[in-house]
């Protein structure tokens, strides 16, 4: 089957690394459906999206909710009439510290992407194991191997979402399904310019001195780009990255410390 009549779901991606996810797949030939909250930022993403391939489609849902999962799944059945490809690339919960967490911080990462991804990876499979081929990323974040001291509720979540990836990429693989990780470092999004604002207001200090010191502990000593971890993701959605499945690939400058 060609690139062009394989089919993509990117969840969460009216702007960073799943929109430019997106927008990396639709040039490369894919038929590419989006979904994330309604809203200003998923139709200029539609736009975009619609300038490389029109019959690209924009699904406004609220991925915590599982009918609102469901929902859009089958929209991209009625679009498309088959899923390949599935990128979950939604956000967590805002960081905070074992001493100051409470249930609901943990919650609330559950609630955001833990069940939203491992739902959206079940339905993805009920979608691609009747064409015996798949691939599933998940875009989680570093602090699955490497704890925070100030994102304990993070660190959490993702490892759980590490965890469940590894086993579904052992039960999935006779299906042809494959099922990987990719782990942003200091991506320059929105979200954090966000963060790097809150920690400055929490520090009394500017968000140019947070981004100095926090370039500076980078090895490669700048932040990243959405589409240095698109391209990573469109490779290992691709035909060639076949024999790849069940591991866990970092897009950080050279952070993590641990091998």
């Amino acid at each position: 089957m060609t690139t062009e009549q394989r089919v993509a779901l990117v969840a969460g991606a009216s702007g960073g690394i799943g929109l430019a996810t997106a927008l990396k797949l639709a040039e490369q030939g894919y038929r590419v459906a989006i979904v994330a909250r309604q809203g200003p930022k998923l139709d200029e993403a539609l736009e975009r999206l619609k300038s490389i391939r029109e019959d690209s489609i924009a699904i406004a849902a609220d991925l915590r909710d599982a009918a609102s999962r469901q929902r859009s799944f089958e929209q991209v059945d009625a679009a498309f009439g088959r899923l390949d490809i599935l990128v979950n690339c939604t956000p967590g919960a805002a960081p905070v510290s074992f001493i100051q967490h409470g249930i609901e911080h943990i919650e609330e990462g559950i609630n955001n992407k833990l069940l939203p991804y491992l739902d959206n990876m079940k339905l993805a499979f009920e979608r691609m194991k009747i064409n015996r081929w798949g691939r599933i990323v998940n875009v989680v974040g570093n602090m699955w191997k490497e704890p925070n001291p100030g994102s304990v509720n993070l660190g959490l979540i993702n490892a759980a979402i590490v965890n469940a990836s590894k086993a579904a990429s052992i039960e999935l693989a006779p299906y042809g399904i494959t099922v990987n990780g990719v782990h942003p470092g200091s991506i320059l999004t929105d979200r954090l310019r966000s963060v790097w604002t809150r920690t400055a207001q929490q520090n009394g200090s500017t968000f140019e001195q947070v981004a100095q010191s926090a370039e500076a502990s980078i090895p490669a000593g700048r932040v990243g780009k959405p589409e240095e971890a698109a391209a990573l993701i469109a490779f290992l959605v691709s035909e060639e990255a076949g024999y790849i499945t069940g591991q866990q690939i970092s897009v950080d400058g050279g952070v993590m410390k641990s091998i």
